[in-house]
């Protein structure tokens, strides 16, 4: 048959196929040649394509810009990765229009301007001057090309000359910045009363068709979240530490290496009279002879500090009468080191030969050596060496359980038996996550994982912190669900009760309001309701110490005329309802300005902030006006 075919294409035939082949295959090429490869965009501005190689290039470098600037404290897991690349794709497109505008207003930047502001920039320089070296390495880490970032730095200055047209040019007049101080510094005496819901909610019946009503309406506010418990597996140098075993012999060898952390050695403090020898010095035999003759002044009577100032070759310690403070064994030259430990203090040695030459040593003080014996700090011992021991252990167990659990993914028991480690159950872990080991979003959202919820593996080795991980697998799963009635009954109540209360106290207040606009007296119609009345001067717009709602209504109250005043109200969060009575307004002056910087600085502030709005302003406009297509991927 295949022999037949062979023969068959052969002439003609043959070249007809080969035409037949040849033709879309020319066709798919000049196609791809003609559009690139059937680019993709992600979005269109006024015409302008942004393409998707683009818009991922650019992606990538600001993720990178976040972590940089977010250190140790950035958290990819915490970050909605689709809300990230809407806010990127948006800045893409104000990008674009804010190009094509600058372009038809015809601005533009020179190349010295474009060349001055590269050069300072630190992270191109090497010594304080501009490297071209080092600038285009720096440009080729960041994937970019020296061409293409001045041509961004360009396109970024001309911006910046629209942004301070527009938002450096606005003006504050001194009628304004007065305006603004008078009243953003204005001060407002009032008296209110508060009608407390609590008062009510006695008297207030809630009927079970209430209840039945609230729960059929506001179910989704009753759905208990999806929750399940794990089954894991914790290891770190803790419990690692106590799988091991120790024995006497390895307690006093951890005890001996590490003596000086639980005993202070002896040491000894003393002066010397140095007679060099050698490169500087004087030859063996008459280093010798002068250290005898200064031995016989000593001996003599002379002071040996005073001997050592004449005498000693060692600049270090001569000035100081000899003396060389403190010092451990194994610090000095063994022969001077053996000799001051041999001695008694106050003793001056004969002659001490070392590398440095001949020696006179006085013993002048000695700290006895303290500490604790190792019966002493058995179980300190004991502690540490277990914990040292597990450290030189982790890694191997870590490789050995990511192994195990990964060979045989539907048990944690294998692992924990080959280790020696303990299988735990925790307590029921929602999404948004529980306490503990399960109050990190890692372990969390490892749990909550499809392979690991829904097929049921193991999860993969979580590094909660350093010699310290976590594997997990799914023990139970309950879906979110409706609670049942019953078990939120008392809760409707309380609810239901304390919106009919706050109505309650709504309707008392707007009662007595409704009095005190007909010319009662607020003190006589607060005691006949066994209210109080509570009086504050001086309330500022960013006054703490009063509720927000208080704060707001007061300040959206009418100026009072002389001798009355003006009435309102405010609904607070908790449900209580408050009857406001404004008595005086003081507005704020130049020495108020003086307090919180000057009008100067006041003046910039207003006009930098004014500056900032129409700039938005201008941006939210270009948008409204371009034809801007986004598209949609699937």
């Amino acid at each position: 048959m295949l022999q037949e075919i062979r023969e068959r294409a052969q002439g003609w035939v043959a070249w007809f196929i080969v035409i037949l082949i040849s033709v879309p295959f020319a066709l798919w090429g000049i196609s791809s040649y003609i559009d690139g490869g059937s680019t993709l965009n992600v979005a269109s501005v006024n015409g302008q394509d942004i393409s998707e190689r683009e818009f991922e290039n650019g992606f990538r470098q600001f993720r990178q810009r976040i972590r940089d600037q977010l250190g140790s404290n950035y958290r990819p897991e915490l970050i909605d990765d689709g809300l990230l690349r809407e806010e990127f794709l948006q800045s893409l497109i104000k990008e674009r229009l804010l190009v094509q505008a600058t372009s038809s207003m015809g601005l533009s930047t020179a190349d010295a301007l474009v060349r001055s502001y590269i050069d300072s920039i630190p992270a191109f320089s090497a010594g304080g001057q501009f490297n071209n070296e080092v600038y285009e390495r720096a440009l080729r880490s960041q994937g970019f090309t020296p061409v293409g970032f001045e041509a961004q730095v360009r396109q970024s200055l001309v911006t910046e000359q629209l942004s301070r047209g527009v938002s450096g040019t606005e003006i504050t007049t001194d009628t304004e910045l007065r305006d603004l101080v008078r009243l953003q510094m204005q001060r407002r005496n009032a008296s209110y009363v508060t009608f407390p819901a609590t008062k009510y909610e006695s008297s207030v019946e809630i009927a079970d068709a209430d209840v039945q009503r609230y729960y059929q309406a506001e179910q989704a506010t009753f759905m208990a979240p999806e929750r399940i418990k794990v089954d894991y597996i914790e290891l770190n140098i803790d419990n690692l530490s106590t799988t091991l075993k120790s024995d006497e012999e390895s307690l006093l060898g951890y005890y001996e290496q590490h003596k000086s952390e639980y005993v202070t050695a002896e040491r000894r403090r003393a002066s010397h009279i140095l007679f060099a020898t050698g490169e500087g010095g004087t030859g063996d035999a008459e280093a010798l002879a002068q250290a005898e003759k200064a031995l016989e002044r000593i001996r003599g009577g002379e002071e040996f500090a005073t001997v050592a100032k004449a005498l000693s070759q060692d600049p270090g310690s001569a000035d100081a009468g000899g003396d060389l403070g403190y010092f451990d064994r194994g610090v000095m030259d063994t022969a001077f080191e053996d000799a001051a430990f041999s001695m008694s203090v106050g003793e001056v040695s004969e002659p001490v030969k070392s590398s440095f030459g001949y020696h006179l040593i006085k013993l002048t003080a000695v700290q006895e050596a303290s500490g604790k014996s190792y019966d002493q700090v058995r179980d300190q011992i004991k502690t540490a060496y277990l914990k040292n021991e597990a450290e030189k252990l982790f890694y191997e167990y870590a490789e050995r359980l990511s192994d195990l659990t990964y060979e045989d993914p539907d048990s944690l028991r294998p692992a924990a038996d080959a280790l020696g480690i303990e299988v735990k159950t925790s307590d029921w872990i929602e999404r948004s996550g529980a306490s503990g080991l399960f109050a990190s979003s890692k372990v969390t959202g490892a749990a909550f994982s499809d392979d690991v919820l829904l097929e049921r593996r193991n999860s993969e080795a979580i590094e909660l912190g350093p010699e310290h991980i976590l594997v997990l697998r799914v023990n139970e799963h309950e879906e979110s669900s409706l609670r049942p009635l019953e078990e939120v009954r008392t809760e409707i109540i309380d609810k239901l009760k304390s919106k009919s209360a706050a109505e309650l106290a709504s309707t008392k207040g707007k009662e007595m309001l409704e009095a005190l606009t007909k010319g009662e007296n607020m003190d006589s119609l607060a005691n006949g309701a066994g209210l109080q009345v509570i009086d504050v001067d001086g309330v500022a717009r960013n006054d703490t110490t009063l509720p927000p709602e208080l704060v707001t209504s007061l300040f959206r109250l009418p100026r009072p005329v002389d001798g009355a005043s003006s009435y309102g109200e405010a609904q607070l969060s908790n449900g209580n309802f408050v009857v406001l009575a404004l008595k005086g307004v003081v507005d704020g002056d130049d020495k108020d300005a003086e307090r919180i910087g000057g009008t100067a600085a006041l003046k910039n502030a207003l006009q930098r902030s004014r500056g900032q709005s129409y700039y938005q302003h201008l941006i939210e406009n270009l948008k409204a006006r371009a034809d801007i297509v986004i598209s949609k991927r699937e």
